[in-house]
C-alpha cells in the first residue's frame, strides 16, 4: 500500500521553500523588533528570561531547520509550544499576536517537508 502520491512528493520543495521564506522573514521581524526596542536582556524579570530563552531558541531551530528539517523543525515547534505554554499557565490565557502563532507555522511544514523527503528516500 502506498502512504504518499507522487503529487505529495512534488508538495515537498514548496513546503520546505515556503517553511525557509516565512522562517527568515519571521526572524528579519524578530531582529528588528528587538533592535528597535533597544533589548536589553539585563530587564527581564521573574519567568521572562526563560520565555526569552524559549523565544531565542524557537529562532535557532528555524535556522537549524534549513539543512536538518525535521530536527530543526521539531526544536523550533516545541521552543515555540513550550512558550506559549508558559505564557497561557503564567497569565490565564493565551498571548495576543499574530507573531506567536506565526512562528509555529514554519516549525510544523519543515516537519512536514523532512517527512515527505523521508518518505520519498525510502520508497526508492
Amino acid at each position: 500500500m502506498r502512504l504518499l502520491s507522487p503529487s505529495m512528493f512534488r508538495l515537498e520543495p514548496g513546503l520546505r521553500w515556503t517553511a525557509r521564506v516565512l522562517s527568515a522573514l519571521l526572524i528579519i521581524l524578530i531582529l528588528a523588533i528587538f533592535i528597535g526596542e533597544g533589548f536589553n536582556p539585563l530587564n527581564l524579570k521573574g519567568i521572562e528570561p526563560l520565555q526569552m530563552f524559549l523565544f531565542f531558541a524557537t529562532c535557532i531551530g528555524m535556522v537549524v531547520a534549513w539543512p536538518w528539517e525535521l530536527m530543526g523543525g521539531a526544536f523550533s515547534l516545541a521552543a515555540m509550544a513550550l512558550f506559549l505554554a508558559i505564557e497561557t499557565r503564567i497569565t490565564g490565557r493565551l498571548p495576543t499576536g499574530l507573531t506567536f502563532y506565526l512562528m509555529l507555522v514554519p516549525g510544523i511544514l519543515f516537519i512536514l517537508s523532512g517527512l515527505i523527503a523521508r518518505r520519498r528516500v525510502s520508497a526508492r
